[in-house]
């Protein structure tokens, strides 16, 4: 596939079959790039692995920017759904804020562990696109997946002691989500004697994050007493 400076948005298909095959080739593409990158993606790859003809997939895409930015975007939309329900404040309304900010931990680092190899690439190419556009749409959908979780810590505002909750959330998302990106999806480059265990680096980030939000870290002694 050739790049094209200004590649197309693709529609979603309107017919299942279509869809099915459009699913297929977005998995298959994924399965590539997280083994071998942006750049060792081809289409004989992706063509094979979806079990379709080469020829499918250049009636569906003009060029290869086409094709990964709609897998970008669609696989970052499927993201942002997914925590739409998971990070339903009804389903957590009775967990102790600090528990709530150690599970938003826990999602960071378990999901970019388990996604590593994709995650990195595609934010690899992003960072790398020459179409600012593209950048700020990418950067759009990370920062709504990022809304969701300041959304449910919010909710627990009277728990907070930092004095302005809205900003020091966002703050302290930012320094968690950071920290386990460069972590887990770019800290190969660092020395062994740098590397720290997932458990490690959530039990960390948590305190660091309770931290900054004024969040005590254990029940008081008296509270723990009564139970």
């Amino acid at each position: 596939m050739k790049r094209s400076r200004a590649a197309a948005r693709i529609p979603e298909p309107q017919q299942e079959r279509s869809r099915r095959t459009m699913r297929r080739l977005m998995e298959a593409a994924e399965e590539v790039i997280a083994e071998r990158g942006v750049s060792g993606l081809t289409v004989g790859e992706v063509a094979r692995r979806a079990g379709t003809a080469v020829g499918t997939i250049y009636t569906r895409f003009p060029d290869k920017d086409t094709f990964l930015r709609t897998l970008h975007d669609r696989f970052f939309a499927r993201a942002s759904v997914t925590a739409d329900t998971v990070f339903d404040s009804s389903r957590r309304r009775n967990l102790p804020v600090r528990d709530l900010l150690a599970g938003c931990v826990r999602l960071l680092v378990r999901n970019y562990r388990a996604r590593r190899g994709l995650l990195r690439a595609l934010l690899l190419y992003v960072r790398m696109h020459d179409d600012g556009a593209f950048q700020t749409r990418a950067e759009r959908l990370n920062l709504r997946f990022l809304a969701r979780l300041k959304g449910l810590i919010l909710s627990r505002r009277s728990e907070l002691r930092h004095p302005d909750p809205e900003r020091a959330v966002l703050v302290g998302l930012m320094m968690i989500d950071g920290a386990a990106k460069e972590a887990i999806l770019f800290g190969e480059a660092r020395p062994a004697s740098l590397s720290v265990s997932d458990a490690f680096l959530v039990a960390e980030l948590t305190r660091a994050i309770c931290a900054h939000l004024g969040v005590e870290t254990a029940p008081r002694r008296h509270a723990r007493l009564k139970s």
